[in-house]
C-alpha cells in the first residue's frame, strides 16, 4: 500500500511541475541564436539623441511592442520562445551590433524587418531600447558615407493601361549628370497598418536603369482602392547606399476597414474577445484546476488511509 501511495505521490507532483511552470522555458535557455562575429562589432554611424529615442518609441510601439511587451514591465508575449524584455540586464548585455542582427535577419517567430523598417529605423529602435539601461555608453559613431558617396535616386511611376509599375534607378553624379544604374536590386512595398508588405520578388533594373513590376492581385486598399507603394534600393553591399521613393496608386481592391476594436476578433482586446474563445478558455480553466484540486483532495485521503494502515499493522 504505502509503495503504491508514493508511487502515484510522485507521478502526481510530476504532474503539477508540469502544469505549472512553463514548459518555454526550458526551450528558451536551450534556444541559441548566433550572430556573426564582424555583425557584434557594427556601431550605428550617428549619435543617438532625444529625436532617435523619441523616434524610436513610436517604433517600438507599432512593431515591437505585441510580442515584447513594454520595457521594464516583463509584460511580454506568452508565446515560444519568450521574446524578453528589451529592459532587461540579459537583453541589454548584447551588443548594438547583436540587437541589429537579429531585428534585421528575425528568426521565427519574430519576422525579419529588413523588408519592413529602413536602417535608419532599426537603430532609432536600439536607442529606445538603450534608453532604459542608465549604465549604457554608446559606441562612438563610426560615420559611414554610403556608396563611396554616391548620390542614387528612385522614381516611381504607374501605368494603368498596362497594369504596370516602373522604377527608374540613376545616380546623380557630383557634375549633375544622371547615369542610370544597371542590375540595381529594386524592392516594390504597400504601405501596411503593422509595416511594409512586399509585392512579389525582387526587379533588377536593366541597361537603363530600369525595373518593371505588374500590379498586385488582390490586395485591398482603402475605400478607393488607394495604396501607398514604396520602392527601395535593397542594396546590402553598401556599395550604392539608401535610397526609397513612395507613390499613391489606385490598384488595390476597393475595402471598408472596420476598427481593429470594433469586432469580437482574435486581435482585439480582452473585453472583446470572440465568445467561443472566452467559453473555451474558461472551461478548460475550470478542467485543469478542477483536475489538480481533485489530486490534490485524493493525496489527502490516501495519506489518512495509510496512516491508518499503518495504524491497525502496528496494534496487530
Amino acid at each position: 500500500m504505502t509503495y503504491t501511495y508514493m508511487k502515484f505521490k510522485t507521478t502526481c507532483i510530476f504532474f503539477l511541475i508540469w502544469m505549472i511552470i512553463p514548459r518555454g522555458v526550458c526551450q528558451v535557455l536551450g534556444a541559441d541564436w548566433p550572430v556573426p562575429e564582424p555583425a557584434k562589432s557594427i556601431v550605428c554611424a550617428a549619435s543617438f539623441s532625444k529625436e532617435t529615442v523619441s523616434a524610436g518609441d513610436a517604433l517600438y510601439q507599432k512593431n515591437c511592442k505585441a510580442c515584447h511587451g513594454d520595457p521594464g514591465k516583463q509584460n511580454w508575449a506568452k508565446i515560444v520562445p519568450v521574446p524578453g524584455d528589451p529592459a532587461s540586464a540579459e537583453f541589454q548585455k548584447q551588443t548594438d551590433g547583436e540587437i541589429f542582427f537579429r531585428i534585421t535577419t528575425g528568426k521565427v517567430p519574430m519576422p525579419s524587418f529588413q523588408p519592413i523598417l529602413p536602417e535608419q529605423d532599426r537603430w532609432n529602435i536600439i536607442s529606445y531600447i538603450r534608453s532604459f539601461n542608465p549604465q549604457y555608453i554608446q559606441p562612438t559613431p563610426q560615420q559611414k558615407v554610403a556608396g563611396g558617396g554616391r548620390t542614387i535616386r528612385l522614381l516611381l511611376a504607374c501605368d494603368y493601361n498596362q497594369k504596370r509599375l516602373y522604377v527608374v534607378c540613376n545616380e546623380i553624379t557630383k557634375d549633375k549628370t544622371i547615369v542610370p544604374v544597371e542590375n540595381a536590386d529594386i524592392q516594390l512595398l504597400a504601405k501596411r497598418y503593422f509595416g511594409n508588405l512586399q509585392i512579389g520578388h525582387s526587379v533588377h533594373t536593366n541597361k537603363i536603369g530600369l525595373a518593371v513590376f505588374d500590379f498586385p492581385q488582390n490586395l485591398p486598399g482603402d475605400k478607393f482602392g488607394m495604396i501607398n507603394l514604396i520602392a527601395r534600393l535593397n542594396d546590402e553591399t553598401g556599395i550604392l547606399g539608401e535610397a526609397t521613393t513612395t507613390l499613391n496608386a489606385r490598384i488595390g481592391v476597393p475595402t471598408q476597414w472596420v476598427s481593429l476594436t470594433a469586432p469580437r476578433a482574435m486581435w482585439n482586446t480582452r473585453d472583446k474577445s470572440p465568445l467561443w474563445l472566452t467559453f473555451t478558455f474558461s472551461l478548460c480553466f475550470i478542467i485543469v484546476w478542477g483536475f489538480i484540486i481533485y489530486i490534490l483532495v485524493s493525496l489527502g485521503k490516501m495519506k489518512r488511509i495509510n496512516a491508518k494502515v499503518k495504524i491497525q499493522i502496528e496494534d496487530e
